[in-house]
């Protein structure tokens, strides 16, 4: 422990245990987000709506693995029918789903006890992530650190974003087994607990069987090890092979446990797939190899030899099965696609995207981490030993992490709790050195992260409003959908953001989606709402379409509808129909309905 735990340790509270203030702070921050979350937890127990498409898909295929589709069957089947498509998910998320779901179903009804379960996933999560923040910050600096990591991170937006009620895809239990990782992985930079990095390893491989979204952290943390061996000599070699072991032992074990033995040697840059179980074993044999050989490895410029040596083996083994994996995992979407689709996803954009239409969420989202990464580096300055180690790991975390939440928004929800511990530590500092009670440091210390916390920030900043968020919203409510559930059974062209929420709320397929291995149905979504009302009808009765959905309070201008203004998509938005599509009039939903009549 560095000296910086010092601050820490001031900031305890006289009046109450250290246990105490712990469980005190927790209670008060988990309430916090049920009061700011609330409103939307009411909506989901009231009506089951889903607030985002992945969380409508997790859905479907919970409910398909609760009807006895197999564990290793990932296919959507009612998604572009009649083949379906091979969803890049695992089923990791679904065991415990299914697990809250068949608890609550005892005493309640298979829908409410859907809701249920999607309202206690994600809290229990945030709880999780709130208590591990804590201990990371515990790990760096000390006890009064830990309770206000604890309330900063209440205050990160985590409750408003992927730990929101409701919320059941992958990325909340991504990011807990992140901070969990990292936490056991800080641990084991001290060579006395070099066996926590087994356990480090072992959440790695969790991580990886559900996706692949945790990778740079990870190649942040494997990279340290071989760094420390370079430096430490053979007394690293306990680290080497404790990582080793862990990843030796788990990553195969995960792989057998999701992946499909008929896909076993089959190589998918986006989940989870042989060439990665190659990379991590070739990875992990060669930390062991270079563990065995240290003695012989004396100087540092020999050591850093083999560990290029290792490096090497670990690339190789990608370039030989999967060399396309180096590149984009989404290569294999269709361009057409990409650019209807995936380039109007907000999450997928790079943040400074956003500035021009919301400047206040840039700072929010971005200053926080910025000041918890300069935090960070700052107390790798100011440290020695095992705890510089710690802080440039954190710091190096946290920095990979900005950089790809620049590229990529969505990042920052991942690397946003792990900011908030330097952050934590460099508020409990600042008040440390103020001549006042305890008390009063603590009281300025909840009001500074308040301040600086991505909720304060986004609260005190001016923000404009979306005036198409609702409208858009608007289409994919269950009761605006439950119109269309009475019509029979039937294989429906809609826009990309319906697909997920139609197969949701009604016994309907589907043949868009916004998911990228979906390219044939999302082509044929694509083609046709582009098309001439003549092509059009080509497209859709050759694909065995029987029901066009259309949502009229989209944004003003869908990408469907630009730059094809003579398409059906824009004949749609203007209210009018060729004669082929039959209007379905259906009481209570603004969608507009049509069947395709039979060819006479």
């Amino acid at each position: 422990m560095s000296d910086l735990a010092a601050p820490g340790a001031m900031m305890r509270t006289r009046p109450l245990s250290a246990r105490g203030a712990l469980f005190l702070t927790l209670a008060f921050s988990l309430l916090v987000a049920v009061v700011l979350s609330f409103p939307r937890a009411l909506i989901v127990w009231r009506t089951a709506a889903f607030f985002d498409s992945d969380d409508a898909m997790r859905a479907v295929q919970l409910r398909d693995l609760l009807a006895g589709q197999s564990w290793f069957d990932l296919t959507a089947h009612r998604l572009d029918p009649p083949d379906g498509t091979p969803m890049h998910w695992s089923r990791v998320v679904d065991a415990p789903l299914a697990v809250l779901d068949i608890f609550f179903s005892k005493f309640l009804s298979p829908e409410y006890a859907e809701r249920a379960t999607r309202l206690v996933f994600p809290f229990a999560l945030l709880a999780a992530l709130l208590a591990i923040t804590g201990w990371l910050a515990r790990i760096m600096s000390g006890a009064g650190a830990r309770l206000a990591a604890i309330w900063l991170t209440a205050l990160s937006g985590a409750v408003f974003i992927q730990f929101a009620p409701g919320r059941i895809d992958h990325h909340a239990p991504q990011i807990v087994a992140l901070a969990l990782a990292l936490g056991f992985f800080l641990q084991g930079l001290d060579p006395r607990r070099a066996s926590r990095l087994a356990f480090a390893a072992a959440l790695m491989a969790l991580s990886f069987s559900i996706s692949l979204e945790n990778l740079p952290f990870f190649a942040v943390m494997a990279g340290a090890l071989p760094l420390v061996f370079i430096l430490d000599g053979a007394a690293a070699r306990a680290q080497l092979r404790w990582f080793a072991t862990g990843a030796l032992a788990s990553f195969p074990l995960l792989y057998a446990a999701t992946v499909p033995q008929a896909l076993s040697f089959g190589s998918a840059c986006d989940a989870f797939s042989f060439v990665h179980l190659a990379a991590m074993c070739a990875g992990a044999l060669s930390l062991m190899a270079l563990a065995l050989a240290a003695p012989r490895l004396a100087t540092i410029r020999a050591r850093a030899v083999g560990v290029a040596g290792a490096g090497a083996a670990t690339l190789a083994s990608v370039l030989v099965l999967a060399p396309k994996c180096i590149g984009d995992p989404l290569g294999g979407l269709d361009p057409v696609v990409r650019d209807l689709w995936l380039s109007q996803v907000v999450e997928a954009k790079p943040l400074l995207a956003l500035w021009p239409t919301a400047p206040s969420m840039v700072v929010a989202t971005a200053a926080p981490v910025l000041i918890g990464l300069l935090a960070a580096i700052g107390f790798a300055w100011r440290s020695a030993g095992v705890a510089r180690r710690r802080w440039l790991l954190m710091s190096a975390s946290i920095a990979i992490g900005f950089v790809a939440g620049m590229w990529q928004i969505r990042v920052f929800t991942s690397v946003t709790p792990l900011a908030m511990v330097p952050l934590a530590a460099g508020v409990v500092a600042l008040v440390a050195r103020l001549e006042v009670s305890d008390l009063v440091r603590v009281a300025l210390a909840a009001m500074i992260a308040a301040v600086v916390s991505p909720v304060g920030l986004a609260l005190a900043l001016p923000a404009r409003d979306d005036p198409d968020a609702g409208a858009e919203r608007a289409c994919l409510a269950p009761d605006v959908l439950a119109p269309l559930a009475e019509l029979p059974p039937a294989r429906v062209a809609a826009s990309f953001d319906l697909g997920s929420h139609i197969l949701a709320h009604t016994p309907h397929s589907v043949f868009g989606a916004p998911y990228h291995r979906d390219n044939h149905g999302n082509r044929v979504v694509a083609d046709a709402f582009r098309a001439t009302p003549e092509q059009a009808e080509a497209i859709l009765r050759r694909a065995g379409a029987g029901i066009v959905v259309w949502c009229p309070r989209g944004k003003p201008v869908s990408p469907l509808v630009k730059g094809a203004p003579n398409g059906l998509a824009a004949m749609l938005a203007r209210g009018e129909a060729p004669a082929w599509l039959e209007r379905k009039t259906l009481p209570g939903t603004p969608l507009l309905v049509f069947a395709l009549r039979p060819v006479e």
